[in-house]
């Protein structure tokens, strides 16, 4: 189940930091949903599990599956998104509303293994191409030029993978053994970035353009300047989300043993 959720936590944490939290739902059973595959941790096909346990699930993936915290996911919708960078040659405060992100349902499988004696979660996925769009306002320089603007905007990423890493600890609450997060690791890789960003410089369409086409041209180095806040931005939505999910099941329910 946590590689699922993990999927949405990993396409927003792509856009940065979304405000959205995915609330408790109203009158969710404390149980697992039925129609989820569960994995022993102790068998020795269990990363096969994990897998067969993905795959069925992904047709459910598009529309939500509100059971386990997971929101519709083609377009995925982020009410907002906020971008803060004051170091280095990116000095930008930034805000999108409205987000829609598209090209989720078709992304690849890498890698999903599971390590119990380790508590780790290793999860890789490729998307092909993700397509966001949304309102935006920004105010701030990028390698000393002023940038200033506010309307819509499209951002394309190509051949994204994303790796990520979750080291969990057990702790014992009303009389049960439960999961929470010791640390998070996580990588990313872009093959290309195009994006438009509309009525820059109060509509100056000249002064506008020659921006889209520097952010364009430089997208490279720009995106390396902004990975550190990027994996900050994906590494505190993953703890905070997935805590939810470990608060709401037990270890045992989450990954039994075979005799149970």
């Amino acid at each position: 189940m946590e590689r699922n959720l993990l999927i949405t936590l990993v396409l927003v944490g792509l856009t940065l930091q979304a405000t959205q939290t995915l609330a408790k739902p109203k009158g969710k059973s404390s149980k697992l949903p039925a129609f989820l595959k569960v994995c022993h941790r102790d068998s020795p096909d269990l990363n096969v599990c994990a897998r067969e346990s993905f795959e069925s699930l992904e047709p459910r993936l598009m529309d939500g599956i509100p059971e386990l915290y997971i929101p519709p996911m083609e377009p995925l919708r982020v009410p907002e998104i906020k971008m803060d960078q004051d170091s280095g040659a990116i000095y930008l405060h930034s805000m999108y509303k409205n987000v829609k992100i598209s090209g989720i349902s078709k992304h690849t499988l890498n890698n999903l293994s599971i390590d119990p004696s380790q508590l780790k979660f290793t999860l890789s996925l490729t998307f092909p191409k993700l397509k966001l769009e949304s309102e935006y306002s920004i105010k701030g320089k990028i390698m000393m030029m002023p940038m200033l603007g506010d309307g819509n905007c499209q951002v394309e990423l190509t051949n994204i993978t994303m790796a990520t890493e979750l080291f969990g600890e057990e702790y014992m609450k009303n009389g049960a053994s439960y999961l929470r997060i010791k640390d998070i690791k996580v990588k990313y890789d872009l093959a290309n970035v195009h994006m438009q960003l509309d009525n820059l410089f109060n509509g100056d369409k000249a002064l506008g353009q020659r921006m889209n086409d520097f952010l364009n041209e430089n997208w490279k180095s720009l995106s390396d300047e902004v990975r550190p806040l990027m994996i900050k931005a994906l590494v505190d939505i993953l703890r905070a989300s997935i805590d939810k999910l470990f608060e709401a099941f037990s270890y045992d329910e989450l990954l039994p043993t075979m005799k149970q």
